[in-house]
C-alpha cells in the first residue's frame, strides 16, 4: 500500500492462511505449535495477531535486560490492558515493528507466589546443579532490598542466557493465562541452555511441576532444538507471499528430518561431515571421479568410495551404518555410479533404500574409460582421439592407435591431466555433475 511516495506493509494488511482460529482449532488439542520458516517469512505475524486475545500471553524476542534488586509486586488490574494498547499503538506505525515482551525477568519472578517460586528454583537447580534463592541486602533486616542470589552472585552478574531462561521459564509458569505465544526461544541461550529449555516447553517433560494449570505454547523458531520431534504434525512451515501467509502442517517425519537439516544450513560440510558419498565399482573409476570433483567442486567434500564391484553389499552397509538411510540427510546426497549392466539386485536395493532416481548413474558403456575425455585420451595415446568407442578394451588393457595401457595406468595419466578448464563428456555432466550439484548446494 503505498502512502507518501513510499510503500508500506501494515498488519492489519495481512492475510492468514489458516486463519489464526482455524490453526488453533487444528491443535486445540495440543500442547505445542512450532512455526518455522526463513526471516521475514511472517511466523512473528502469527503471534503478533495472536496476542490480541487477552487470555494470551505474548513474550516478543525483545527480552535482553538486566537487574539487580527486586521490585515489589503491586497488582494492576489494568496491566494487560496497557500492554496491548501500546502493541496496538506501535504497530500503526508505519516503520515500526512491535518485538517487546510483556514480561521482563523482574516482573515474571515478583508475580509468582512463594510456593511457584520455589518450584522454579528446585527445577533450575536440578538443570544446572547451583544454589538459587532469594536473598535480603542486608540479612538481618527483612525491610532491605532483595535479590536473586545464584551460588553467591546476584543474577545481575550471570550470563544473559541464564537470566533469559530464568525469565522464560518464570512467565510461563503465569497461571493466568491457557495460551502463550513465544517468539524465538533460543535467543540468547547457548546450545546448551537450548538443549535444557527445549524439554520443558516442546517435550512437556514437567508439566506437573512447571505447568499445573496446563497451557499451550505457539512458539517461533530457527533452532532445530525447538521442532517438536515426537510429533511431525505439531510443526508449520511459514512461508510469505507479499501480504499472504500461510502456514503448512509438516507432514511426515521425514519432511521433518528435512526442516530439521535446513536449520542447520542445509550444508553437512559445515558440521566437519561428507557433502556426498559416491559409491563405484572399482579403483579406476574412484580415481577418475575423485579428480573430476577436486577440480570442479573444491569447496565441497565428497567421499568416493570403491566397491570392489559389489556397490550393493557396501550400500547396504552404508545405511546400516546410519540407522536408516531413508530419514536421514543423506538420502538425497547418496549416489550410485555404475556400468551399462548393472550388478543384479543393485536396482531392487537403491529402490528399497529410497535412493532418488536421478542419484543413480548407470553409463551407456560398460566401464568408466567410455566417460573419458576424448582430448585428455590423444595425449596419452599419442594420436587424435575423436570419441571414446575408438577405445579397444579386453580384460584390464585397454588400447588405441597402437597403445595399449592398464586401466589402472590410465586412469592415473589421465586424471594427472585434468584441469578445472577440462571438457568432460556430456553424460558426465548430465548424469552425475548435475544431479550432484543440485544435492549439495545449500538453498538459500
Amino acid at each position: 500500500m503505498a502512502k507518501g511516495g513510499s510503500v508500506s506493509r501494515f498488519f492489519d494488511d495481512l492475510q492468514f492462511n489458516p486463519s489464526l482460529e482455524q490453526l488453533l482449532e487444528i491443535q486445540k488439542e495440543r500442547k505445542v505449535t512450532v512455526l518455522t520458516g526463513y526471516n521475514n517469512s511472517g511466523k512473528s505475524a502469527y503471534l503478533k495477531k495472536m496476542a490480541e486475545n487477552e487470555r494470551v500471553l505474548y513474550l516478543g524476542p525483545n527480552r535482553f535486560y538486566s537487574f539487580h534488586f527486586m521490585s515489589l509486586f503491586n497488582h494492576d488490574e489494568n496491566e494487560l490492558s496497557n500492554f496491548r494498547q501500546n502493541m496496538f499503538n506501535q504497530r500503526q506505525s508505519q516503520y515500526s515493528n512491535f518485538e517487546s515482551s510483556f514480561y521482563d525477568t523482574n516482573r515474571a519472578l515478583t508475580r509468582l507466589t512463594n510456593e511457584r517460586r520455589q518450584k522454579l528454583f528446585e527445577v533450575f537447580q536440578e538443570l544446572f546443579g547451583v544454589e538459587i534463592s532469594v536473598r535480603s541486602e542486608f540479612e538481618n533486616n527483612e525491610f532491605s532490598n532483595r535479590y536473586v542470589n545464584i551460588d553467591g552472585d546476584s543474577l545481575s552478574v550471570t550470563s544473559s542466557g541464564t537470566r533469559l531462561f530464568l525469565g522464560v521459564l518464570a512467565a510461563l509458569m503465569d497461571e493466568r493465562f491457557q495460551t502463550v505465544a513465544l517468539d524465538e526461544p533460543e535467543l540468547g541461550l547457548s546450545p546448551v541452555l537450548q538443549t535444557k529449555l527445549a524439554p520443558l516447553i516442546v517435550a512437556r517433560e514437567r508439566d506437573d511441576e512447571l505447568f499445573p494449570h496446563n497451557p499451550r505454547f505457539l512458539i517461533t523458531t530457527h533452532s532445530h532444538s525447538f521442532l517438536d520431534k515426537g510429533t511431525p504434525s505439531n510443526n508449520f512451515i511459514v512461508s510469505r507471499n507479499g501480504n499472504n501467509i500461510q502456514a503448512r502442517q509438516c507432514l511426515d517425519k521425514q519432511e521433518l528430518i528435512d526442516i530439521h537439516f535446513r536449520m542447520l544450513g542445509n550444508d553437512l560440510g559445515n558440521l566437519y561431515l561428507p557433502d556426498a558419498i559416491i559409491f563405484v565399482e572399482g579403483e579406476t573409476d574412484k580415481i577418475y571421479i575423485q579428480r573430476v570433483l577436486c577440480m570442479l567442486l573444491p569447496n565441497h567434500k565428497i567421499v568416493v568410495e570403491s566397491s570392489g564391484g559389489d556397490i550393493a553389499a557396501r550400500l547396504n552397509s552404508w545405511s546400516s551404518a546410519l540407522g536408516d538411510l531413508q530419514t536421514g540427510p543423506y538420502r538425497r546426497r547418496t549416489f550410485v555410479v555404475a556400468d551399462a549392466v548393472m550388478q543384479s539386485g543393485l536396482q531392487r536395493l537403491v529402490e528399497r533404500l529410497g535412493i532418488p532416481v536421478q542419484n543413480v548413474v548407470k553409463w551407456d558403456g560398460n566401464g568408466i574409460e567410455y566417460v573419458y575425455p576424448p582430448a585428455l585420451l590423444g595425449s596419452i595415446f599419442g594420436a587424435t582421439v575423436h570419441s571414446t568407442s575408438e577405445l579397444i578394451i579386453v580384460g584390464d588393457r585397454v588400447s588405441a592407435h597402437g597403445v595399449t595401457k592398464t586401466k589402472m595406468e590410465l586412469a592415473q595419466a589421465l586424471s594427472a591431466h585434468i584441469t578445472s578448464s577440462t571438457e568432460f563428456p556430456r553424460e558426465v555432466q548430465i548424469k552425475l555433475l548435475g544431479p550432484l550439484r543440485n544435492a549439495i548446494v545449500p538453498d538459500h
